[in-house]
């Protein structure tokens, strides 16, 4: 008689709970403008490909920090936030929300309560600039 083994469950993506597939499991996330910083000072010669010519006038137009230090500074400031993942982190980063309940509302688990509440009254929150980054206490 041969014995069934039970397959171990497939997990179902659900981004709303941060549930993107195993690949991402341990994933790091950059910021746009971290990405743009990358591409713009290759050590070699850039590929002439259509999708490397597509990522870089994406990272060009929606890059919000014009500098590595920006970009450091509010990293540094998210990851302030233990209940905040990394995907969080860049989410918040790369959208600049105008205020806590916004930033609540592009982070799809249930933070809130924790991150939002220590995020809105005492820390601080982005505002970007088309032209710089600051910051507002």
């Amino acid at each position: 008689m041969t014995r069934l083994r039970h397959r171990p469950a497939i997990e179902e993506e659900d981004a709303s709970a941060l549930k993107l597939g195993i690949e991402f499991n341990h994933a790091g996330c950059l910021l746009i403008s971290e990405v743009k910083y990358l591409l713009e000072n290759r050590d070699k010669d850039a590929p002439d490909t259509a999708v490397y010519n597509k990522t870089l006038e994406y990272v060009k137009t929606f890059a919000k920090f014009n500098t590595t230090d920006s970009a450091s500074a509010v990293r540094e400031t998210l990851r302030r936030e233990p209940n905040l993942t990394q995907f969080e982190t860049a989410q918040i980063a790369n959208l600049c929300p105008a205020d806590a309940e916004e930033a609540k509302s592009i982070v799809p688990r249930q933070v809130h309560n924790f991150a939002f509440h220590h995020f809105s009254s005492k820390s601080t929150m982005i505002v970007y600039k088309p032209s710089s980054m600051k910051f507002r206490p």
